[in-house]
């Protein structure tokens, strides 16, 4: 009997990329999106948008690998999945480019206030260029990074031409050949443009909140490509009304959709897309194949790169062993 893979939601209208991907690892997907399968039959699950914790994980108990459509998993409980031998996989390798690209994008837009100059011409006012400023020369600018993963460096790479300068804080990095490390605190005082390349944990939760803003020169920008929680919503907003940062973009919120009320929408400065740093017309299908073969892979006793709870899951093992 073939091993199963059920998906249990997605946003991308068929399962056709993952079916023809894992058919060749011998496995079966299921669409198991609003009813339409029983994921109960499933030896695995594929999730987008769902929260998955030890309650759905108990109540399909053949679940063996559950696959995140994406690189952030923090909306599966990583330690039940791990104390009932799951394996949790993520595809932390199919949008770096995307992802760097957009963070950018939204550096220079909010630097060299894009947006606002739109609105300008269109209300008429041509001549009022003033408006803008602040607008620093980013040849004798700093670049701030938080986080020197995949997607860091290449956000970094990207904009190391532009910046007179580069800083970045990773608590995982020790030395670095190309980059300037330093503590946070010095990062964020430092840095003309901060952008956070950052798993969503409880540690990392509103990284950047009121005192890391008041830390920061009033005329820098904030841009977050990553998860909106990194980020104290309330804090950046209020920065913004008083003037106190020049300027944030952000493709994440920490409610998503957008709550109308959110104050990041109507706060001056502020740059907000809708959670597409990840996309491109070649990214969707390279995620839901890489996820559907790294998941079908290990059902049949294969390997995958991208297991989030390896070293745990072994650590467990270990602690079992006699």
């Amino acid at each position: 009997m073939k091993p199963v893979l059920a998906v249990l939601d997605t946003a991308y209208g068929d399962v056709d990329v993952e079916r023809r991907v894992a058919v060749d690892r011998g496995v079966e997907v299921l669409d198991a999106r609003d009813g339409a399968a029983d994921a109960r039959e499933a030896d695995g699950v594929l999730v987008q948008f769902a929260d998955i914790g030890a309650a759905e994980m108990d109540a399909h108990p053949r679940w063996r690998v559950i696959g995140r459509y994406g690189v952030g998993v923090d909306t599966i409980d990583i330690a039940a999945a791990t104390s009932r031998g799951i394996r949790v996989v993520n595809v932390p390798d199919y949008c770096e480019e995307e992802v760097a690209t957009h963070a950018a994008a939204l550096a220079l837009a909010s630097v060299r206030r894009v947006p606002q100059a739109d609105r300008l011409v269109r209300a008429g006012r041509w001549t009022h260029w003033r408006d803008l400023t602040p607008m620093p020369a980013l040849s004798q600018a700093t670049l701030g990074v938080i986080g020197l993963g995949r997607i860091g460096r290449e956000t970094i790479r990207l904009l190391r031409p532009f910046f007179g300068d580069v800083v970045a804080y990773d608590p995982y990095v020790d030395t670095s050949d190309d980059v300037t490390l330093a503590p946070l605190e010095t990062v964020l005082a430092r840095a003309d443009v901060l952008t956070l390349h950052l798993p969503l944990t409880s540690e990392t939760r509103h990284v950047i909140d009121a005192a890391a803003l008041r830390r920061m020169k009033p005329t820098a920008h904030v841009v977050n490509v990553s998860r909106g929680a990194l980020i104290d919503t309330a804090a950046l907003a209020a920065a913004l009304e008083a003037g106190a940062l020049a300027g944030a973009a952000v493709d994440v919120l920490e409610t998503e959709p957008a709550d109308p009320a959110d104050p990041l929408l109507t706060a001056p400065g502020a740059i907000v897309t809708n959670h597409i740093a990840w996309y491109s017309e070649q990214s969707e299908p390279r995620l839901r194949a890489l996820l559907s073969e790294r998941c079908a892979s290990l059902l049949v006793g294969g390997d995958a790169p991208s297991i989030v709870n390896r070293a745990a899951l072994a650590a467990t093992a270990g602690r079992n062993t006699p």
